[in-house]
């Protein structure tokens, strides 16, 4: 298994810079068809998303697409499918941003009771109390 750090990530994503993009593509030409043999951790992705909508401009709706193809493939492994999973339809369904939701996720699926915060664009999601 390797991991992907958010740069790598986003030139797949973006194919903004093609001779890196050519680069990332032949690392992972070699995985492809296997299961499970590249790791896309939690704050990779909610880096990416964050990147994707403030520095690139992308909609919401791009985000998605992104995320939802990212994990219909079988060779991306994660520190939890199923959080990320639920996380994305957090993002879906919420005015709050993809790493609020991943924390959210993650948090109720380690057993917290619930997430303190002041932000109000989590008002709403399972397991949030506003302060």
């Amino acid at each position: 298994m390797i991991a992907l750090d958010t740069n790598i990530l986003l030139r797949l994503w973006l194919r903004d810079d093609e001779a890196q993009f050519q680069q990332a593509a032949k690392l992972l030409a070699p995985l492809q068809g296997q299961v499970a043999c590249i790791l896309l951790c939690d704050v990779v992705l909610a880096e990416a998303v964050w990147a994707l909508r403030s520095a690139y401009g992308r909609s919401k709706r791009d985000v998605l697409l992104a995320l939802e193809a990212t994990l219909a493939q079988p060779a991306y492994a994660f520190e939890d499918r199923s959080v990320v999973n639920a996380a994305l339809h957090l993002f879906r369904d919420s005015s709050a941003d993809f790493a609020d939701c991943l924390v959210a996720c993650r948090s109720a699926a380690a057993g917290a009771e619930f997430i303190a915060t002041f932000d109000r664009k989590m008002k709403g999601i399972p397991g949030v109390r506003l302060l």
